[in-house]
């Protein structure tokens, strides 16, 4: 059913894209701001982010990027030992693949870190040792990032994207240490400001 909507969404625009004239490049300076969905791999469910970034091209087919994740919420867990606080910052280099339309495929790798906390359980008591003493603290940990997406450019001043992420990292605190990884997917529109005058 995801896979029918976003063929759906998109398959006008790839179509319309295809005679365009490209004018994505060196010295754009984009951004996008949205809803993301994290899918945890280490245990089955959803969680909800607000994802913004900020991107410059710095030559036709190389950006650099830095983007934030602020955690709303976990929802369908199924384990107890979820996460209260769970949002990331990330920074690093994208590859645009040249298109001759305003189609933007691109990868790119960030590291970056997290805070996070794990959601303290209404009754200790029942916890087994270590959860039973822990004060449950937040933490800031290490992570890195792989993203894969493609964006539309629209306009000269509006752009659409779609892109998935896989995130690594690890959430240690005074309890075991519990997976950050998870598989971020995000689509909305974007802005873009062209910082250098277009040769």
């Amino acid at each position: 059913m995801k896979k029918s909507i976003i063929i759906i969404l998109f398959l006008p625009l790839v179509l319309s894209a295809q005679n365009s004239e490209r004018f994505i490049g060196e010295g754009l300076f984009s951004g996008k701001g949205t809803l993301a969905f994290g899918m945890p791999t280490a245990y089955k469910a959803t969680n909800m982010y607000v994802s913004g970034n900020l991107e410059y091209y710095a030559e036709n087919d190389v950006s650099f990027r830095g983007g934030l994740y602020i955690f709303l919420g976990t929802s369908g867990a199924d384990t107890k030992h979820t996460f209260s606080k769970n949002s990331a910052c990330l920074f690093g280099y994208f590859y645009h693949l040249k298109t001759n339309n305003h189609l933007d495929p691109y990868i790119g790798l960030q590291p970056g870190i997290s805070w996070s906390q794990l959601k303290a359980p209404e009754n200790l008591l029942n916890e087994p040792y270590p959860y039973r003493i822990s004060g449950y603290p937040p933490s800031i940990n290490p992570l890195a990032s792989v993203t894969m997406g493609i964006n539309y450019y629209a306009s000269k001043f509006t752009h659409l994207f779609f892109e998935v992420s896989y995130v690594n990292g690890m959430h240690l605190s005074d309890t075991p240490a519990i997976s950050l990884s998870e598989l971020k997917i995000a689509f909305g529109f974007g802005f873009n400001i062209w910082a250098l005058k277009k040769k």
